[in-house]
């Protein structure tokens, strides 16, 4: 039975309710999985991202609360905290105080609620956008992988551990979706936050049952927001590769790096190591000198690739473009 027909025990009722949340997540996540896979992904990168992508046979996903733009969180998140502060403007005094309590949160604390590492790729393979963005303004690369491979090889890296959980997806850039979620987790919540003010509850004082009830609700709410995007960021086709880990244990194999004054949390992911010909093709940028970009990648695959070096194909971007 669902103890929140006749909630006693807070430890209960949270379980309960991190449960619930889960499933509802459970449910986005299988309709994204029934999406069609792509058959290749590609990786948009300067020359000293191709080299070491090349000379270290790794990828690089990057702690989330590092990404170069804070927004691509933020939408997401944003619906919760409008959806909390609507669904609690005419409620008890407790529900509006938890609403303001978990805003300041979202601005100011999400980040320990969980570690989230990205690797982003795109569906797209000529898109201006990226070029500028991610490839050194047109002089750079895209990497294309064999889409099933690497994802297969990466996704067999998880543990299985509760602690941890390693997914692949598309990302979403509409809105409707997200809202319905981020509803669905806030109808959830709302009976809950006056549970402790009533005599016949237990298990937990109440300031450390709203403090449990907000991280779950901050837990989920940010996983959803990790599969949604503006809809401006349409043209990227972005597909993510992510890994979840727990604030509870420590994390293995964390690096940092050096950038704007601050330090990049980063994990490493060895794309090379199980399959090597998971690589297919390198895409020289438009605004390039072809003639020695193509000798880089022929030089940095000959050094780097092994014997695998020739399966490689080297093709140059088709996009008219000059690089300011």
């Amino acid at each position: 039975m669902d103890n929140r027909d006749n909630p006693t025990d807070l430890n209960e009722v949270l379980e309960s309710f991190e449960s619930t949340l889960a499933g509802i997540l459970d449910s986005l996540l299988h309709k994204l999985n029934r999406s069609k896979s792509p058959e290749s992904l590609f990786h948009y990168t300067n020359d000293a991202g191709l080299h070491g992508i090349l000379e270290s046979g790794k990828l690089r996903l990057t702690n989330i609360f590092n990404l170069n733009d804070p927004s691509e969180l933020s939408h997401g998140l944003s619906h919760a905290v409008a959806i909390l502060n609507s669904e609690t403007k005419n409620g008890p005094s407790e529900a509006k105080d938890f609403a303001e309590k978990f805003a300041r949160f979202y601005n100011e604390g999400i980040k320990h609620s969980a570690y989230y590492f990205v690797c982003s790729f795109s569906m797209n393979e000529h898109d201006l956008g990226q070029w500028r963005a991610y490839a050194d303004n047109g002089r750079g690369y895209a990497l294309e992988f064999d889409a099933n491979k690497l994802a297969g090889d990466f996704s067999s890296k998880e543990d299985g551990s509760d602690d941890q959980r390693f997914s692949t997806f598309p990302v979403i850039y509409t809105d409707d979706e997200i809202i319905n979620v981020q509803q669905q987790f806030i109808s959830q919540l709302i009976p809950l936050i006056s549970l402790p003010f009533k005599s016949t509850c237990k298990g937990l004082p109440t300031q450390e049952y709203l403090m449990h009830l907000s991280g779950i609700l901050s837990l989920y709410t940010l996983e959803a927001a990790m599969y949604f995007k503006h809809k401006a960021y349409s043209n990227e086709a972005e597909f993510r590769f992510q890994q979840l880990f727990s604030r509870n244990k420590p994390i293995n194999d964390v690096k940092f790096r050096a950038r704007s004054s601050e330090l990049v949390a980063y994990r490493e992911f060895d794309w090379r190591g199980a399959q090597p010909k998971t690589l297919k093709r390198i895409v020289i940028g438009p605004a390039t000198d072809q003639r020695k970009a193509k000798a880089f990648v022929t030089e940095c695959l000959t050094a780097y690739h092994g014997s695998n070096w020739g399966d490689v194909e080297i093709s140059f971007s088709p996009i008219p473009y000059r690089a300011v």
